[in-house]
């Protein structure tokens, strides 16, 4: 079926319709993210990371149906145009502060590695010491624990 000069085919309406509902759910979810992120709730972010692939997967196809034939949206009302606009200002928004967010967890995941890893490496360090129990804490040189002899002798 073809369009006339001013209106679109069923085909490109449902592209458009499509594009405008994966744009609204996108946004919501990542900005659901976002409130998680701030949160520091992990468990809602991983929750939410299903969802978001799939919605950022059908994003990309919808978007690439606009861009096989951008006719389409000039043959939108003027209000409909709009919308979509906004609806990818919302979008651009919420990911580029979800990319702020997410760098910002990641980076605090890896000084709390790096703290750890350095923690670890010290005590290894620090080699053999006494407890007040006279009990021996540490490891060997090569990352053994400790053996502990008896001598008879004394």
């Amino acid at each position: 079926m073809t369009a006339t000069h001013d209106e679109l085919t069923p085909r490109d309406r449902r592209s458009v319709d499509d594009l405008r509902l994966v744009m609204t759910n996108l946004s919501g979810l990542i900005e659901a993210e976002n409130e998680a992120l701030t949160a520091h709730n992990i468990d809602t972010v991983k929750a939410l990371s299903a969802n978001k692939w799939t919605l950022t997967r059908n994003y990309r196809n919808q978007m690439q149906a606009v861009a096989d034939a951008p006719d389409m949206l000039k043959l939108l009302e003027a209000d409909e145009r709009t919308l979509l606009r906004e609806l990818g200002e919302r979008l651009n928004r919420a990911a580029m502060r979800n990319e702020l967010l997410l760098s910002a967890n990641i980076d605090a995941a890896n000084r709390v590695m790096h703290a750890v890893v350095e923690g670890v490496r010290k005590a290894q360090e620090r080699g053999t010491v006494y407890s007040r129990s006279g009990a021996l804490h540490g490891v060997a040189p090569d990352g053994r624990p400790l053996a502990v002899s008896y001598n008879k002798e004394l």
